[in-house]
């Protein structure tokens, strides 16, 4: 006797998890709906990052999903075209097309789900993404993101020289230690692996210009003429040609898109050795602007926030951040 598939999962008596599938551009894309007993009219877009799917760094955003939704949030989480199971190839896959993606998927996801406002989560490049996209996104209540950087400056030499540094602080305090000696010895340290962490961001400087630099060739040109998708193209190209010169802080066009009525949680961990260039970066902006952006640090956390305990506590700041700004129906 065959027992029936279903598309979804009850995690826990009162919360459903169901994989859910939409088509943008002729081509599918794959997510998961999270939805508790009680739901109420705003919903919450989780927004993986350039080479990440949906369900986020050791499952990071589908247990983030889950929360929310136990707390009243439906929420959902997909995989951006040429990503996880979406349709699409991922080399042609560009900061345009992840910004289609993401108003198909909110447009869907609030149709479908009754929803009047949405709360974009977006982790990394995932979050510029989002904010890039703000002017295309007219139901955008608050944002919550995680480990965002300076867009496209993802090799930007301030910041390559700032995570040299941090790492070698950290190697040089393993080469006190006697046991360290002992496994060179032994032949149990890669000295190889040692100096690519040090310097391999040098190296990879022209292939992450190609990966998140500007869109691939003909895209620009797909875009309505004068709308935001163009906008998106024009800054993109901007910040790529930039942000590439040493010591030249990334451009902040797109941070235009960030208004005064629309609440923002910055979160990061401060074992990031990213996170020192995006503080001032984000920082100054909206000092200069007035706009209500709130920094959060997680002492000893990583880039994607690995231990369980980091992991929980990105779920306790999201969650007082809906209610704190009157987000819980």
């Amino acid at each position: 006797m065959s027992a029936e598939l279903v598309p979804y999962a009850e995690v826990e008596p009162g919360l459903r998890d169901e994989a859910v599938t939409l088509t943008v551009h002729g081509e599918s894309v794959c997510g998961h709906v999270a939805r508790g007993r009680r739901a109420g009219r705003t919903g919450v877009v989780l927004v993986h990052g350039w080479s990440g799917y949906r369900s986020g760094p050791h499952g990071l955003l589908t247990a983030l999903g889950r929360t929310l939704a136990a707390a009243g949030w439906p929420s959902l989480r997909f995989d951006f075209r040429g990503r996880g199971e979406s349709g699409g190839q991922g080399l042609e896959s560009t900061l345009l097309t992840m910004a289609d993606d993401l108003v198909a998927a909110s447009e869907w996801f609030a149709r479908t789900h009754g929803l009047q406002r949405l709360v974009y989560v977006g982790l990394c490049s995932g979050g510029n993404v989002t904010v890039g996209t703000l002017a295309r996104l007219p139901m955008a209540a608050g944002l919550v993101l995680l480990s965002v950087y300076p867009f496209s400056d993802g090799d930007a030499f301030g910041r390559d020289v700032h995570r040299t540094w941090h790492y070698a602080g950290v190697y040089l305090r393993k080469a006190l230690r006697g046991d360290t000696w002992s496994r060179l010895c032994r032949g149990d340290v890669r000295v190889g692996q040692v100096f690519q962490v040090l310097f391999g961001h040098f190296l990879k400087r022209g292939r992450n210009r190609r990966k998140e630099g500007a869109p691939a060739a003909g895209d620009a040109a797909k875009a309505p003429a004068g709308g935001s998708g163009a906008a998106l193209g024009r800054t993109t190209k901007a910040s790529a040609q930039e942000s590439r010169k040493a010591g030249q802080e990334a451009p902040k066009k797109h941070l235009a898109n960030l208004r005064q009525d629309l609440p923002v949680l910055m979160v990061y961990g401060t074992a990031d050795p990213d996170a020192g260039a995006a503080r001032p970066y984000f920082g100054d902006y909206a000092r200069e602007r007035g706009l209500p952006i709130e920094f959060v640090e997680i002492p000893g956390a990583s880039h994607n926030f690995t231990s369980l305990a980091w992991k929980d506590e990105i779920g306790r700041l999201a969650t007082a951040f809906l209610e704190q700004h009157g987000l819980a129906d």
